[in-house]
């Protein structure tokens, strides 16, 4: 394991990169907004008014939270945003219990998760028929709708424009057939968006372009990666190299 990325820095590392997804988030569509406050961070996205995931709230001081949290509620409201949520990690069970106080409820747990990028393996098979190459923003709004069942009001309405978040593409026979994300916080390389539909899983798909992402990130000086998975998607990560380091949980409020 590199120098001084140990498990406590390694999840460290994991929950800080929910930043980088919130200010994606908040400044992907026209009329997305990003609200700063110290201490805090949080994407309104009225676009996807039922989509919590993409109206979210990170934040790094609980304080700043419990001090906030009601006019998040008044901006959220103001904008037509029936669904938002706060990402707490798993040992602030104070701001846990606030929330549960104010009515959001439990909606997730994804793991935090990361990895020495100097402990990454070997390079998975690569999958017959399957090219990386470059993709778009729409394209892979489009590929994520389709992988996780959600209609035009997902990522096609609000993460389908330009942000820091580089995409990555997979190809069959000119077909997009899986992407995902990479964003740069530090020398962390945090993984967002991964995306494989339904008729291209088994294949390998995801592993090989993950591999070559952070194959990529190595040779650019990035030290580490991580990302936040669901407990389903947690062993895809597991065999690349990424160790469980905990999770997050999502507390939503739904109008």
């Amino acid at each position: 394991m590199g120098r001084g990325l140990d498990d406590r820095e390694l999840r460290r590392r994991a929950v800080e990169g929910i930043r980088g997804e919130v200010e994606a988030f908040g400044s992907a569509a026209r009329d997305s907004l990003l609200i700063h406050r110290s201490g805090l961070l949080a994407s309104l996205v009225p676009a996807s008014p039922q989509r919590s995931v993409f109206n979210s709230v990170f934040y790094d001081d609980p304080a700043a939270l419990a001090a906030e949290v009601e006019a998040l509620e008044e901006v959220y409201e103001s904008h037509g945003v029936r669904a938002w949520t706060v990402w707490v990690p798993d040992e602030d069970r104070e701001s846990a219990r606030m929330l549960g106080a104010r009515g959001h409820a439990l909606d997730a747990a994804p793991r935090a998760m990361a990895m020495a990028l100097a402990n990454l393996g070997a390079e998975p098979r690569a999958p017959e028929g399957v090219s990386i190459a470059p993709i778009d923003p729409a394209t892979c709004a489009e590929l994520n709708d389709r992988a996780y069942g959600f209609g035009e009001d997902g990522f096609r309405a609000g993460f389908a424009g330009e942000t820091a978040i580089r995409w990555h593409g997979t190809y069959a026979d000119e077909a997009p057939v899986g992407c995902l994300g990479t964003i740069a916080t530090g020398e962390d390389c945090g993984v967002s968006g991964v995306a494989t539909p339904p008729e291209h899983r088994g294949r390998g798909i995801a592993s090989w372009l993950l591999w070559s992402a952070l194959a990529e990130a190595r040779a650019n000086g990035f030290a580490s990666a991580s990302l936040r998975a669901s407990r389903a998607g947690a062993p895809l990560y597991e065999r690349i190299g990424f160790r469980d380091l905990g999770f997050v949980e999502m507390w939503e409020m739904r109008r």
